[in-house]
């Protein structure tokens, strides 16, 4: 289910001022994606917009340092998309970072296979897949 689908499921179980501000705050996301420099697309998200001012949530310090120094481009880019935004209030939320997930440890390769790459690099001549062959079979073999 995507996003949008989903703020859309939920917008309509709300009551309905509640649901037209979701809608809202949708819409200014949406515009603000589009306005966002590629670099800072996806870190950028929009908390609130009230009495002209546009609340903004950074994923980290650096992502909201460059967003302050790019806040007229930013301010006007918006207008063009209909959101009238006087002022812009950047914070960081390291809550909007993706969280770490823990590499899963992945078998090695089977016997079988090394014996095969084995044969294979003792039946080529020499060169650069050889020694890249010999390399390999070296870090398989080590564990």
């Amino acid at each position: 289910m995507s996003a949008t689908s989903l703020a859309d499921l939920l917008a309509n179980q709300l009551p309905n001022g509640l649901a037209v501000r979701a809608r809202a705050l949708l819409a200014t996301q949406a515009a603000l994606d589009r306005a966002l420099p590629a670099a800072l697309a996806g870190h950028v998200r929009v908390m609130q917009l009230e009495n002209g001012t546009l609340s903004l949530a950074c994923d980290s310090g650096a992502v909201a340092s460059r967003l302050r120094q790019q806040t007229d481009a930013l301010r006007d880019k918006l207008g063009k998309n209909g959101i009238a935004a006087t002022d812009l209030r950047i914070s960081v939320n390291p809550e909007l970072l993706a969280r770490y997930v823990h590499p899963v440890e992945k078998a090695g390769l089977p016997p079988a296979a090394l014996d095969g790459l084995a044969t294979l690099k003792a039946d080529i001549e020499d060169g650069p897949l050889k020694e890249a062959l010999g390399r390999l079979l070296q870090h398989h073999r080590k564990g």
